[in-house]
């Protein structure tokens, strides 16, 4: 056992601690796999096939890398491989959305654009159906809402469409307004903008299509369900920064935690890393304390909350594990293995 001295960040005291790494990640349950994982993966290959969203190179290979039908199958390993198939694709549609904001030449980082696009987005939702002179995700989005609408009920759509309209409105409006100009956030603005941006609400979201029954309004509304929620999706954020590092300081994206911590504090990485880690775990901590205290809601309905709990650990789990191999995050496991790297400069 190493033991170093690091300074807290705020602190400005220094303490002797064995520094955490991505290794000290661990949960008190188990990562499972959905059976149904390959033939997931082959729905979404063929889908975006299909709805015509791989026509740049670039963004083919990126998605050939990700692995979204053992995502899938990580994060919802007791769903049915018919509903696997539609989160898979909903997945799919996500991350090649994703990857075009991020990597984006500097002219088209636009709030105001992404904004109007996002608006014709909700109207298609609604619509379940794609605007005139829609392109091929806006087609391939009207797809996916008129599916996940069949299955859900109309209180349930209600919820998903505010779901999205601030995944994308509060989330990926605000991240490229500060990727736009190289300005790092601070560490409370930014987790508030990576709840919504880490895509995990509007997964919780469609894990209930999962579930014997749905959240009624009550029980989706109850603060202690809605901070294990909240948890859930900082819990999975601390970690895919970690995995994501590498990748988002290559193409100088100002948004990540890391980047945050290390712009606030000039940490280096594995200080950051530690930093990261120990507040990762503080807060499942915090989530561990709150299991089984949702109050009551009814015999039916404490069953359901139980599953969501439960449905919650998978995501927690599930993610970690396939980070931990998905070809998205190769480099970055090369670098947090490796060490230190340069930190990239943003703007003041």
């Amino acid at each position: 056992m190493v033991l170093v001295a690091i300074e807290g960040p705020g602190t400005g005291e220094n303490t002797r601690s064995e520094l955490r790494t991505v290794e000290s990640l661990v949960y008190p349950w188990e990562a499972h796999c959905n059976p149904a994982a390959e033939r997931a993966e082959a729905a979404a290959a063929a889908w975006v096939v299909q709805h015509g969203l791989l026509g740049d190179p670039a963004v083919a290979a990126r998605f050939r890398g990700v692995g979204v039908g053992l995502l899938a199958a990580m994060a919802f390993p007791r769903s049915t491989p018919e509903i696997l198939e539609l989160i898979a694709q909903m997945m799919a549609w996500v991350f090649i959305q994703d990857d075009l904001y991020d990597n984006a030449p500097s002219e088209q980082q636009q709030p105001q654009r992404l904004a109007a696009r996002f608006d014709r987005y909700l109207k298609v939702l609604r619509a379940g159906a794609p605007t005139r002179g829609a392109d091929a995700a806006e087609r391939a989005l009207a797809d996916l809402g008129c599916r996940l609408f069949e299955v859900g009920s109309p209180t349930w759509q209600a919820h998903f469409l505010e779901t999205m309209r601030q995944f994308w409105m509060d989330g990926v409006v605000v991240e490229t307004y500060y990727r736009s100009r190289g300005l790092s956030p601070d560490p409370a603005s930014y987790m508030a903008m990576r709840v919504q941006t880490v895509g995990v609400y509007l997964c919780l979201d469609v894990m209930e299509l999962t579930l014997d029954d749905e959240l009624d309004e009550a029980v989706r509304n109850d603060p202690i369900l809605r901070r294990i929620t909240w948890l859930t999706g900082r819990i999975i954020a601390y970690v895919n920064d970690m995995f994501s590092y590498d990748k988002e300081r290559r193409v100088g994206d100002v948004n990540n935690y890391l980047h945050v911590m290390r712009s606030c504090e000039s940490m280096s990485l594995p200080a950051v890393i530690d930093h990261t880690v120990r507040v990762h775990d503080r807060e499942l901590e915090q989530l561990g304390r709150l299991d089984g205290t949702v109050r009551d809601h009814g015999p039916h309905m404490r069953g359901i909350i139980d599953r969501y709990v439960e449905g919650c650990r998978d995501w927690i789990a599930g993610a970690l594990a396939w980070q931990k191999i998905s070809g998205r995050y190769a480099s970055g496991r090369v670098l947090l293995r490796d060490g230190e790297a340069p930190h990239m400069a943003c703007s003041s």
